[in-house]
């Protein structure tokens, strides 16, 4: 657990062979096992499949490691089937389940069986409920986690993540927090949050090197170099793009003078950035009195602008005042190169929000349908855009509770 595998592995090896001769059968195939289990970690397959062929011979289950071995050899069939077969044993214990499902989550990630794969961590944090032990608990964030980030929820898979990498210190396993920090960065990514993203994968990385983990350390440098290259080379995405801006602000600047205005930013600037990030949106840039956001999907957009205008007003009746906000909203494609985004599609965006009064949600056809609100909304404009030639439909959001 504490990351000296060679050692391990020696004294294993030391140990079966002296159970060997006293013919002591379970606890030498327990000891096989692990060995194959350290070997497997350190990307010696062969080796380890060899040692855990041997323990099966000793009547030890190699399962989940030899799996895992399939999976990692690029035979994912074979090691779904070998799970199946695994966990549909009558006689496997509490504890061996718990790995097998473990690894079948795993498995079934690896294949786009994201539907078994949420069966497997639901049922591993039914197995491990009323034992209180933070591998546990590690274990199942980790899964949830995993799952969550399939399913699309990238804020939900950070939180149940960092929880592992928090859980997995506290058990002192080097590897498996390397692990969870792994899959942490994959979810701070997906949610936009790049530079903690790398903090994550960089941390990781560098414990798979000190631990001599090869396989997780290639697919971390293969990983770093992924995103090195995204950050040069555009990308064509599809993406809900949110533009905010305070009406009037220089108006309100000049009535209300510098310190107070300053201290009426920075209110605003707090809630709409908290509010952006709730809703797993990306800030690409700051206007002064306004953001310039992204999204990967209209309707966490459109929840987003919602409920900025819904704080605005809550804060307008508890305090007094609150600055008018207008928001345009417009799903489009556009290129994408690092954490910045140009195109068409990004001007469009700008020009809707410019249409929008103070406290007013204005919203494209395009985004309307994605967020399932043609009909909720009002009714549709056509309006001029400058800069395109074909007229746009637009429609104001209602957002009062």
């Amino acid at each position: 657990m504490q990351g000296g595998w060679e050692r391990a592995e020696s004294e294993l090896t030391r140990a079966t062979s002296e159970l060997a001769a006293f013919g002591a059968i379970p606890p030498m195939a327990d000891g096989l096992y692990a060995i194959g289990e350290i070997r497997r970690l350190r990307g010696d397959l062969q080796g380890a499949e060899e040692t855990l062929r041997q323990a099966h011979a000793l009547g030890r289950s190699p399962q989940p490691a030899l799996a895992l071995i399939r999976l990692a050899s690029g035979n994912a069939r074979s090691a779904a089937a070998s799970i199946e077969s695994a966990l549909a044993e009558p006689t496997t214990g509490h504890w061996s389940r718990i790995r097998l499902l473990a690894a079948q989550v795993d498995i079934a990630l690896a294949t786009s069986n994201v539907g078994l794969a949420r069966t497997a961590a639901d049922e591993l944090a039914r197995v491990g409920e009323g034992y209180r032990s933070p591998a546990l608990e590690a274990g199942r964030q980790q899964a949830l986690g995993r799952v969550l980030l399939a399913e699309g929820d990238a804020r939900g898979a950070v939180r149940e993540l960092r929880g592992a990498v928090r859980s997995w210190h506290e058990v002192g396993a080097r590897y498996d927090v390397a692990k969870a920090r792994y899959h942490l960065a994959e979810a701070l990514r997906a949610s936009g949050d790049d530079d903690d993203a790398e903090l994550e994968l960089r941390a990781a990385r560098e414990a798979f090197d000190q631990l001599g983990a090869a396989p997780d350390l290639e697919a971390a440098d293969a990983e770093i170099q992924a995103v090195a290259a995204r950050a040069t080379r555009p990308d064509h995405v599809r993406m809900t793009f949110m533009f905010t801006d305070i009406e009037g602000s220089t108006t309100l600047a000049e009535a209300l003078g510098d310190d107070a205005w300053e201290r009426i930013l920075a209110w605003h600037d707090a809630a709409l950035r908290g509010l952006i990030a709730r809703h797993g949106g990306q800030v690409v840039n700051s206007t002064g009195d306004g953001f310039f956001v992204a999204f990967v999907r209209a309707p966490s957009g459109m929840a987003c602008a919602v409920g900025i205008q819904r704080a605005l007003d809550e804060h307008r009746r508890s305090s007094g005042f609150a600055p008018a906000v207008r928001i345009g909203l417009h799903t489009a494609e556009a290129t994408q190169r690092g954490s910045d985004y140009s195109g068409v599609g990004v001007h469009v965006a700008a020009r809707v929000a410019a249409l929008a009064s103070g406290g007013e949600i204005v919203a494209s056809a395009a985004t309307l349908a994605e967020a399932a609100m043609l009909e909720s909304a009002g009714p549709l404009r056509e309006v001029a855009v400058k800069g395109v030639s074909a007229p746009i439909q637009v429609a104001s959001v209602p957002w009062s509770t």
